[in-house]
């Protein structure tokens, strides 16, 4: 067997962004595809205990595990999705001082789909982007209070670690820039104000989905 056959990424694996991923919960298949990726760190989204396997790997390969779910559901009625989930896992998400980081649920559709989708909204990506991206990660059953979370989440409610990565700083710039760019001709009406913190930029440079048809949910 070749070293590509053994290398299997995790369900519902991804890319995000440079140095960050997404995923379901890795299994013993996929762990010589987690060495090739380097990761410094976990964040784990699910009220789920990791399993005895996993937590041994990562021990073995010196990769911190955040365990933002545990942390956050201290009640049974707990919502699967909730802010302070989303603040926190952001927060973690967007520290490169964990990157290259891999960000993970039991079955890693929708509240690593949320999370990546309110990230998005950050980024000031179009919302149909945002939705393309969670459905495609989420098929065959996304669920509409996904989608309303991500859309009516509001971004002022995170606070950004001191070292963001390069790439979001960049980014950040640019969309400063262009702001600027569009005030200094004419002062923002607010549909020019909508298209900035709604519409945005359609994605980031070099993303790409993959669609999904593992029916595994949260």
């Amino acid at each position: 067997m070749g070293v590509d056959d053994e290398c299997v990424p995790p369900l519902r694996f991804g890319a995000v962004e440079p140095q960050m991923y997404r995923s379901a919960f890795p299994t013993s298949e996929s762990f010589e595809h987690l060495k090739l990726l380097k990761l410094q760190s976990v964040i784990n989204l699910s009220q789920e205990t990791l399993s005895r396997t996993l937590s041994s790997f990562l021990q073995e390969q010196a990769i911190s595990v955040f365990n933002v779910g545990l942390d956050v559901w201290t009640r049974l009625e707990t919502n699967p999705v909730t802010h302070e989930l989303i603040c926190e896992a952001l927060q973690r998400l967007l520290d490169r001082m964990h990157h290259p980081v891999l960000i993970m649920s039991s079955s890693g559709s929708h509240q690593v789909g949320t999370v990546i989708g309110c990230l998005r909204r950050l980024q000031q990506w179009s919302l149909t982007a945002i939705l393309s991206e969670y459905r495609a990660f989420a098929a065959p059953t996304p669920r509409l209070w996904c989608e309303h979370f991500i859309e009516q989440f509001d971004v002022d409610l995170i606070s950004l670690p001191p070292q963001v990565p390069l790439w979001f700083e960049v980014q950040q710039q640019m969309l400063m820039a262009e702001q600027a760019e569009w005030g200094s001709t004419a002062p923002l009406s607010p549909e020019r104000l909508a298209h900035f913190s709604i519409s945005g930029p359609l994605a980031s440079p070099g993303t790409t989905t993959t669609l999904i048809d593992d029916p595994s949910q949260e």
